[in-house]
C-alpha cells in the first residue's frame, strides 16, 4: 500500500513539474513571438547593395559631425547613446574583418550614423549627407524631422566629400533599454539587417 501511495505521489509531482515546465516554455514562446512581431514593424531601406558601391577597404573611423544622436532634452543621454552605437558598430564590423582606426588620417573610410531619440530635425549638411532615404521620410517637405526611432547609417570617403552607401531603419524605439540590458544583442541583429551584405574586409 505504501508503495502505491509513493508511486502516486511521484506521478503527481512529475505531472506538476511538467505543467510548470510547459507553462514556462509557453511564456517563452509568447515572448519570442511578441519580439518577432515587434521586429516586423521595423522598416529598412538601403540606397544600394554594398558590394556594388563600396570600394575595397579594411579600416574606418568616425567623424563627430557625422555621428549624431538627436534629442532636444538630454545631451548627456545623447553622448551615452552615441558611445553605445559606436561600440556596437565596431564590434559588428570586426566580424567581417574591418578594423576601427582612431586616426582619421590613416583610415580608409568614415562610418556615419544618426539616431533620433525623439522627433527632431538635423541641420542641412547632415540631411544632405545622410539623405532622406525614399520610403522612410515620405513627407519631407511638410515634415522634415527624423522620426523617433529612426536609425541611419552612411559610408563616406575619408575626405567626407562622397557618400558611397546609406541605409535607414524606422521603428527602433528601444535602443536605450537595449543599451542597459547586457543580455540583449538586438543591436547586433539590427546591424546585421542593415550591414549584413557588406563584403569581407579588403574585398
Amino acid at each position: 500500500m505504501n508503495k502505491i501511495v509513493l508511486t502516486l505521489s511521484l506521478l503527481i509531482s512529475f505531472i506538476a513539474l511538467s505543467a510548470c515546465s510547459s507553462s514556462a516554455t509557453q511564456a517563452q514562446l509568447e515572448q519570442a513571438e511578441a519580439q518577432q512581431l515587434k521586429a516586423q514593424r521595423m522598416t529598412v531601406v538601403s540606397s544600394a547593395k554594398p558590394a556594388n558601391v563600396l570600394p575595397a577597404f579594411t579600416s574606418f573611423t568616425w567623424n563627430d559631425q557625422y555621428t549624431q544622436v538627436l534629442s532636444a532634452v538630454n545631451s548627456e543621454k545623447e553622448d551615452e547613446i552615441k558611445d553605445y552605437i559606436r561600440s556596437e558598430v565596431i564590434a559588428y564590423l570586426q566580424t567581417k574583418g574591418y578594423q576601427f582606426q582612431p586616426d582619421p588620417l590613416k583610415a580608409d573610410l568614415v562610418i556615419g550614423f544618426l539616431f533620433a531619440l525623439e522627433d527632431d530635425m538635423a541641420d542641412k549638411t547632415i540631411q544632405e549627407k545622410f539623405g532622406l532615404v525614399p520610403g522612410v521620410n515620405k513627407n519631407v517637405l511638410s515634415d522634415p524631422r527624423y522620426k523617433k526611432g529612426t536609425f541611419l547609417l552612411a559610408v563616406l570617403d575619408a575626405q567626407l566629400k562622397k557618400v558611397y552607401w546609406r541605409s535607414a531603419m524606422q521603428g527602433f524605439v528601444d535602443l536605450e533599454k537595449d543599451k542597459n540590458d547586457k543580455s540583449v544583442d538586438r543591436m547586433q541583429k539590427i546591424l546585421h539587417l542593415m550591414m549584413g551584405d557588406f563584403p569581407e574586409a579588403g574585398r
